[in-house]
């Protein structure tokens, strides 16, 4: 019995030092604080029985009552910590419903109910320091019955908790339950006389509980609580996961895939995956395809999915991500990751949605700026046809006239006919005027459709752009001054009417800059080598600093609702992809913005 006794004594300071150690810690969380009650109970166990074996020879059954009575509730209090333990590990050590500490009257009316056995003989109706002799009343049984039961449940929540956590015991749960059992089993042992041998080794026995603990402490880091809160970690993940064995029967999933699917199906563990599949099937099976597919090249597949169940008003698009865990060359199981892009999808579709209308409304704004320019352009010749028209039609009445006068000279026939080409001549330059101007417009209605040349020259470009452009730039008081130092026969390789629709669209910016005043706009053309140098330049209100940051990255415009922001990110399109040029700007806010155009010439 001495090694006993000596271990006793181990079983005391080891205690005391593991309930000194676990007071240090700062920022209790609940599960802190009932460990240490727990090692509390714990070390007054050890402490009055190591007191009980220093003055065990005495005969002073007082005595021997009193340690009993001590030691029988530091028993009731122990299980019910134990139980709240494993409770508070199974909410991640966080708050619980302090409702449940009402528990612990259980405990307290133990207590009362032992220490005042003298009065009513319903713990021990004969209490003796031998366990064999005593013969213990129904109150006794009933208080283990409680405890047992309590320390049962809060084994429960260990053991629970461990397992779902990637259906493997967690290092930290599994010594905390062998260094509860084995206590537990010497006092079983011990209370149904099983085996006789003296009290004190139940406090003996807890010796290996604080080694356990131990362990756990540092070793495995107890109280962070990592693995035992996994689970809960898992469920607030937005995405909807499920795990595989190696015969995919599904053995586990988060809450989000419940919640995901439960319209459509009730996730249970250890079932085949064929079932889900059954209710999830897309159009192509690709789930099935690709499951396969991964397992068998042990790779991780990601692709996406529509998954459409009318019945049930489940319609949702999902980016699903297959990756099998491999350890030693074998598959031991697969993750199945569901990605819900069921938003993204809808808004990528309004966003096209939008973006088209936006284009188009560019195209009805560029469309009703190019009506005006044309109804402008052709008004003036129209006119002066007319008035040529009514001058012919006199001359004809006229030389009619004179037909059979007498007075009437050849000269005179000479001059009425001399009258007639210049009307002519007049309206032969107004209508070769207004052809230029429907071909210049044809090409422009045209350009979404077709490209009408391969390369054009910069005198062609000149002219169109002042045809389309006359009309705005007198409609808002501006006057544009082109400026060419090279040859205008040199030539520009790409579809002329996409480039003047950047042109234009500059221009069209410089113009409303100046905000209805006058304004003067330069347009240069110069070569620097193989390039063809353009620059749009005003001297109008320039941008922002937080405009110029995103000027062709993004749809953007300073004009508040009256702009959609398209002109220019489009204009950069195009220059770019349409003709393999560059297009960049400066801008000074305050004093005007140059707009330059560089693209190889043919």
């Amino acid at each position: 019995m001495e090694i006993a006794f000596v271990l006793l004594h181990v079983s005391t300071l080891l205690t005391l030092i593991l309930l000194v150690l676990l007071w240090r810690i700062k920022n209790k969380k609940p599960l802190h604080k009932y460990f240490n009650l727990a090692i509390l109970d714990i070390f007054l166990w050890c402490l009055v029985s190591l007191i009980q074996q220093y003055i065990g020879k005495s005969d002073d059954i007082t005595i021997s009552i009193l340690i009993s009575n001590l030691i029988d509730s530091f028993i009731g209090f122990l299980s019910f910590l134990l139980f709240f333990i494993g409770y508070a590990y199974s909410k991640s050590g966080y708050e619980i419903n302090k409702k449940l500490n009402l528990l612990f009257l259980i405990p307290v009316i133990s207590a009362i109910l032992i220490w005042t056995n003298e009065f009513h003989h319903l713990v021990y109706i004969v209490y003796s320091n031998v366990n064999s002799e005593r013969v213990r009343g129904f109150v006794a049984y009933a208080i283990t019955i409680v405890d047992y039961a309590f320390v049962i449940v809060g084994l429960y929540y260990l053991l629970r908790f461990s397992i779902k956590n990637s259906g493997f015991f967690s290092k930290q749960s599994f010594l905390i339950v062998i260094g509860a059992l084995i206590p537990i089993l010497v006092n079983l042992v011990y209370f149904i006389n099983l085996v006789t041998f003296p009290s004190y080794f139940q406090a003996i026995a807890f010796s290996m509980t604080v080694v356990c603990l131990f362990i756990a402490m540092l070793r495995f880091d107890l109280f962070t609580i990592v693995p035992v809160a996994l689970q809960t970690v898992v469920d607030h993940i937005s995405d909807s996961y499920i795990v595989l064995s190696d015969t995919t029967i599904i053995t586990d999933f988060n809450k989000t895939f419940v919640d995901t699917f439960k319209s459509v199906y009730s996730a249970k563990r250890k079932e085949p995956l064929e079932d889900l599949l059954v209710i999830l099937k897309d159009e192509d099976d690709s789930i099935n395809t690709n499951l396969a597919k991964s397992i068998a090249e042990k790779k991780t597949l990601n692709f996406e999915v529509h998954i459409n169940v009318p019945d049930k008003n489940f319609d949702k698009y999902f980016i699903i991500e297959i990756t099998p865990i491999v350890s030693n060359a074998q598959i031991i199981c697969t993750i199945i990751l569901f990605k819900d892009v069921t938003e993204q999808k809808k808004d990528a579709e309004l966003i096209a949605k939008t973006q088209y209308m936006l284009i188009e409304s560019e195209h009805l704004a560029s469309l009703g700026q190019l009506v005006g320019g044309i109804a402008h352009n052709l008004k003036t010749p129209i006119m002066s046809i007319a008035g040529g028209l009514e001058g012919l039609s006199d001359l004809i009445n006229e030389y009619d006239e004179s037909v059979d006068d007498a007075d009437v000279t050849p000269d005179d026939h000479r001059e009425i006919a001399e009258e007639m080409r210049t009307w002519i001549g007049k309206m032969r330059e107004y209508t070769a005027y207004m052809s230029d101007i429907i071909s210049t417009v044809k090409g422009q209605a045209a350009q979404l459709t077709a490209s009408m040349t391969d390369s054009f020259s910069i005198k062609e470009l000149i002219k169109r752009v002042d045809i389309l452009m006359n009309h705005e730039l007198k409609r808002f008081s501006c006057q544009l001054n082109v400026q060419c130092s090279i040859d205008k026969r040199t030539k520009v390789k790409g579809e002329i009417n996409s480039f003047i629709q950047v042109i234009n669209n500059l221009i069209t910016n410089s113009i409303e800059a100046y905000e209805g005043k006058e304004g003067l706009i330069e347009f240069s053309i110069s070569r620097e080598e193989s390039q063809i140098r353009f620059e749009i330049k005003d001297t109008a209100s320039g941008m922002p600093e937080d405009v110029k940051d995103r000027l062709f990255k993004e749809m953007i415009t300073t004009k508040a609702k009256n702009g959609t922001g398209l002109g220019l990110y489009i204009s950069y399109s195009t220059i770019t992809g349409r003709f393999g040029g560059e297009m960049w700007f400066e801008s000074v806010h305050g004093m005007g913005t140059t707009f330059y155009i560089m693209i190889p010439a043919a």
